[in-house]
């Protein structure tokens, strides 16, 4: 991301330099904030400026050139959000070229963002820029995925605690190890009815029953859901892993089905009118939405799917 300016209506002397940096997606713009504190506004605001400024009133704004219009763009960022939501926003707001499915170093995304040190539009953000409130709604969505699969949430609730604050303390420090010591407890893999098991680390709890691992194909539901441009409502429907016919779902299929103006069942281009990122990435078409569930979701177990209509 690059973390540009702060407003320069607030800032005096100050010529707006952009200021680097590298953010993974599963983590929230609140994180950010002490080193952004450090390098970016104390070098811009001078003693008296700094005191007078509140950190509860900072807030985050996309900045799209003028030659990159597009859609309404996203705006005031939301705290809560993770990046990668972010991204898919910011991506999706304008008609891009189709992506290479076969690039081995496609080039990195950049999000600029306008701090702004006053005047937050609460009805837009909605939540505080507070660690604590992103690990809130992080953990609500866990819930919420959770019962999208099963109809309950008992693999959440029966977590030990130590498992559930690993599960938050390895998003915060980024830490993949410390995360998957939850995650290896709540998140299906994607094993369909002939595969070998693969073996797990035994249970950090040594008087703990083995439990059989779940699969993705198994599920009730996948934990899904669809963004389009120009702020239109999220989809967020039943998305079972296993058609009617027995197949696997393919993620074509749900767009087709959900969106059959922009994947029109008759074209012989799927993508030639809108295409699927997820992750930062183009998926296939052929890609199987539970394996999707298991390989590309997010660290709250959430599939997100951004479509990006295709440069005409």
């Amino acid at each position: 991301m690059s973390l540009g300016r702060c407003s320069p209506s607030k800032v005096v002397g100050w010529y707006g330099h952009p200021w680097q940096i590298k953010a993974p997606r599963y983590s929230y713009l609140p994180f950010f904030i002490p080193e952004i504190r450090e390098n970016l506004v104390e070098l811009a605001l001078d003693d008296a400026q700094l005191e007078q400024i509140d950190e509860k009133n900072w807030w985050f704004e996309e900045e799209v050139p003028e030659d990159k219009q597009g859609f309404v763009p996203q705006g005031a960022c939301r705290w809560h959000w993770p990046i990668d939501l972010v991204d898919i926003h910011s991506f999706i707001s304008r008609p891009q070229p189709l992506p290479s499915s076969t690039e081995l170093s496609p080039t990195p995304r950049v999000i600029s963002l306008l701090l702004h040190l006053s005047n937050p539009p609460q009805e837009r953000l909605l939540m505080p820029n507070s660690i604590e409130v992103c690990k809130s709604q992080w953990l609500n969505q866990v819930k919420e995925a959770d019962f999208v699969r099963w109809r309950n949430t008992n693999r959440v609730t029966n977590l030990r605690r130590v498992d559930l604050e690993a599960g938050w303390d390895g998003i915060l420090n980024n830490d993949f190890d410390l995360y998957t010591q939850m995650a290896n407890k709540i998140l299906p893999l994607p094993l369909t009815s002939n595969s070998t098991q693969p073996s797990r680390p035994p249970s950090t709890d040594p008087s703990g029953p083995a439990r059989a691992l779940d699969s993705s194909y198994a599920i009730r539901a996948i934990p899904f859901k669809i963004y389009l441009p120009d702020n239109a409502p999220v989809i967020q429907e039943i998305v079972p892993p296993i058609s009617e016919s027995g197949k696997p779902t393919t993620l074509l299929a749900v767009l087709q089905t959900h969106l059959p103006l922009l994947f029109p069942t008759s074209s012989k281009d799927p993508y030639g009118r809108a295409f699927p990122i997820a992750q930062g990435i183009l998926v296939p078409q052929e890609a199987e939405v539970a394996w999707i569930a298991s390989c590309l979701c997010g660290a709250d177990g959430w599939v997100r799917v951004g479509v990006c209509l295709s440069v005409a």
